[in-house]
């Protein structure tokens, strides 16, 4: 259920009491009221005395709020000083700002100058033709609006197989970017969940067709046949998936946002990187041949969680077979 603030009227006021006198807990009486737990709560702490909750009284608190007097409609005073900076072009902020700094002056909130600027009264004052947009209604706030991911048609990680989940099956791929200060340059990091074999691209931008072109040319020929799904993350730098995924024939995955640990192999893999490439280095000064020479070097180190020990390398190899033909002076 959304957030619902609205107020309660005479009759639910009535329906509250007789909860609130069964004993029923708040989260019930919202769900029973159709409000939010946080009105439920607002409202008793505003009503219940020693006498408990009294849905008259409530009812009669409600509507003297109703009725008070906004600040602004008053003071007179006040309301002069504020349409006079008004007419000076003064956004509220900037009002709200001016008045808290003039000790002679009473303060009060943007909100509050809004609410008057867009009353009956500052209407019949032509005050919202003095806010810095004009508007004759106030936009309608929005709150907590979920951003747009960048990524269209993204494929949740939720909906990869669990012979993937599981390594129980070779050419599935987990991806990265590794960025570095002062330039633009950046890796590309891939890394083969059961062998571990990471390739490190160079990159020089984060612009999406940039990436997915350097991604796609990484596996000529029969290397295509390398890879059946590959798992990134929701940078904007990964937004051409569609683009990978038609050109390698094979399925994007993305992960939760704020989820790295999800791709663990290949967060991992860049700590190695790291090491050896750290993010204060000139990225620029740095040639492909020499990370293919570095990679060749990581990717043939013994690994523990391998039979024997043996290296991400090897067991790419034994996996990629025949396929890695003009694949094999990249990376292994």
């Amino acid at each position: 259920m959304g957030k619902n603030y609205s107020h309660f009227s005479e009759a639910e006021r009535e329906q509250l009491s007789a909860l609130y006198e069964a004993g029923m807990r708040p989260s019930l009486m919202a769900k029973q009221l159709g409000k939010n737990k946080a009105t439920i709560y607002r409202e008793l702490g505003r009503n219940i005395s020693s006498q408990g909750y009294q849905p008259r009284r409530a009812q009669e608190n409600y509507m003297d709020r109703r009725q008070k007097p906004s600040l602004l409609a008053s003071d007179a005073a006040l309301r002069s000083s504020v349409i006079t900076l008004l007419h000076s072009h003064y956004s509220p902020w900037q009002i709200s700002v001016t008045l808290e700094k003039n000790k002679d002056r009473k303060a009060i909130s943007p909100e509050s100058i809004y609410q008057f600027v867009y009353s009956e009264m500052g209407h019949d004052l032509g005050l919202p033709d003095y806010l810095p947009r004009r508007r004759k209604r106030r936009k309608t706030r929005v709150k907590n609006k979920q951003k747009k991911s960048p990524i269209p048609n993204r494929n949740t990680i939720h909906n990869r197989a669990e012979v993937i989940d599981e390594r129980k099956e070779f050419g599935h791929w987990e991806g990265d970017l590794m960025i570095f200060s002062n330039t633009k340059s950046n890796l590309i990091t891939l890394r083969e969940r059961i062998s571990r074999l990471m390739l490190v691209i160079k990159n020089p931008s984060k612009h999406a067709v940039v990436t997915a072109n350097n991604i796609i040319d990484k596996f000529p020929g029969k290397a295509r046949e390398l890879l059946d799904s590959l798992t990134l993350d929701n940078g904007g730098e990964f937004a051409s998936h569609e683009m990978i995924a038609s050109q390698l024939s094979l399925s994007t995955f993305f992960c939760d946002p704020y989820s790295s640990w999800q791709k663990g192999g290949i967060e991992q893999g860049n700590g190695v990187v790291r090491i050896e490439l750290p993010r204060s280095i000139d990225l620029d000064k740095i040639s492909q041949a020499q990370i293919n020479k570095m990679m060749r070097n990581i990717n043939n180190r013994p690994m523990r969680l391998h039979d024997n020990n043996d290296s991400p390398a090897n067991v790419f190899r034994q996996y990629a077979g025949s396929n890695l033909k003009g694949f094999v002076a990249l990376q292994t």
